[in-house]
């Protein structure tokens, strides 16, 4: 059997009543306690448990995305696999900055949690914690997140429901794979960094997301810049563009692009399809404002893969680059047939 270490961090999954309702309770320990089943996964005397942190994932912060990375490139090449317990509401920031921070991964890290608690009469936590185990034993190399029995890239992940159990999808890529009958069933293999065994934690987090409505005003741009934010995420309308109609929107991109070079991605308001700056003239005064496109990318990805190229340069040339590359975070298929 192959050698796991469990990674806990608190969530609903291991959430205890409490006067004021739900909190995190229960270790890492605790959980694999309650659940005997894994014992015919893996062997429980070779399964090491760290107790990373135990917290609400809404109390989650990019300090803590850097003590969980380096806790799994201190683990990384004594075990098989690693499996982290989560909260469901930022798991997929989590999974995606571990997907960025962790390059060269020969071994499988799971990200998994619950929708109910483990000790709950109902609950989802068991068996997401039996497919995260044995998803982790099968697995590709990478950050991937297992959740209602589907595997998702680590980057992919995008949390559509608050309260169902079937909360995840994978966003404008297909499914990595999906556990049937207590085994993983292999959908995609996803592509597989190649680049040496490394940890990367100087993420830049001065950036600001903005989702645009039709009374955002271009003024909300000059407050971003006094707040010496380093990049810019915009959540545009539907392809992407940018309202200019008498609103200056454009120049002040522009600003940002040739005064202070702050560096600025346009994805999509809408789940699925992405931006395609090309296809209107707002999406064209965009590109020609210096606006970066995100292609399909979530928010989440977008966001941290932007504080992670913020964290090796400031050269918006440099920045453009490794936004477009596809490192940790494939185009999907149907991008590149486009």
């Amino acid at each position: 059997m192959k050698k796991i270490c469990l990674l806990a961090t608190g969530g609903t999954i291991a959430c205890v009543p409490s006067e004021r309702g739900y909190v995190p309770g229960l270790t890492g320990s605790e959980l694999l306690h309650l659940v005997p089943e894994l014992a015919s996964i893996a062997d429980i005397s070779v399964i090491d448990v760290k107790q990373v942190m135990n917290i609400d994932s809404s109390e989650m912060q990019v300090s803590d995305w850097i003590t969980l990375a380096r806790a799994c490139q201190r683990l990384r090449d004594s075990y098989d696999g690693l499996v982290i317990t989560h909260g469901t509401d930022t798991m997929c920031y989590t999974a995606a900055a571990l997907s960025f921070m962790l390059s060269g991964l020969r071994i499988p890290i799971i990200l998994t949690g619950a929708m109910k608690p483990l000790t709950a009469e109902v609950t989802d936590a068991r068996a997401n914690l039996l497919d995260a185990f044995i998803t982790v034993t099968e697995a590709q190399p990478g950050v991937q997140m297992v959740f209602n029995h589907k595997l998702i890239h680590g980057s992919r992940a995008f949390k559509m429901y608050s309260q169902n159990w079937d909360a995840y999808v994978s966003r404008n890529y297909p499914l990595l794979g999906t556990i049937e009958d207590g085994h993983l069933q292999v959908h995609h293999t996803a592509k597989i960094n190649e680049t040496g065994p490394a940890l990367f934690t100087g993420l830049d987090e001065n950036v600001f997301l903005l989702k645009l409505t039709p009374a955002t005003s271009p003024a909300v741009l000059d407050y971003i810049a006094e707040d010496d934010y380093h990049g810019l995420v915009i959540e545009g309308f539907g392809t992407g563009g940018i309202s200019n109609l008498n609103r200056g929107m454009a120049a002040g991109l522009r600003r940002f692009h040739e005064q202070l070079g702050i560096p600025v991605i346009m994805i999509s308001q809408c789940p699925y399809d992405g931006v395609d700056l090309a296809v209107y003239g707002i999406g064209e005064d965009a590109l020609q404002a210096g606006v970066i496109s995100g292609n399909d990318m979530t928010t989440e990805a977008a966001l941290v893969k932007l504080m992670w190229a913020l964290g090796q340069t400031r050269e918006l040339k440099e920045i453009r680059r490794l936004i477009e590359s596809n490192i940790c975070d494939e185009i999907s298929p149907q991008r590149l047939e486009a």
